[in-house]
């Protein structure tokens, strides 16, 4: 098996290792529970100027993105294109230039 065909397998077992492995990465539950404590405002039993008990508005927080989505898809795509150059290139110097055209 010549050197670059090791290369193009090497480069293929990796990508496809990345593949495989992320998706796993990424579905994995964080352990922390949160608990939210609900409070609920008495029925107003007399009349009177307001509630007895005022109850705070609900903050809604926006869910952070895992981290997958913002550090491994990232270096996926980027060692993808490096791979595809570094075969440009692979291709260029030792196959191109191996055959001459005799006129």
């Amino acid at each position: 098996m010549k050197r670059i065909h090791r290369l193009v397998l090497l480069s293929l077992i990796a990508v496809l290792f990345m593949v495989v492995v992320s998706p796993a990465h990424a579905t994995e539950d964080s352990t922390e529970t949160e608990v939210t404590e609900s409070t609920v405002a008495p029925s107003q039993i007399s009349e009177g100027e307001g509630p007895a008990v005022e109850v705070p508005p609900v903050v809604i927080e926006v869910p952070e993105q895992p981290w997958t989505a913002r550090f491994i898809y990232p270096a996926i795509v980027v060692m993808t294109i490096l791979l595809i150059i570094g075969l440009i290139i692979g291709y260029n110097h030792k196959i191109r230039n191996r055959y001459q055209v005799v006129s």
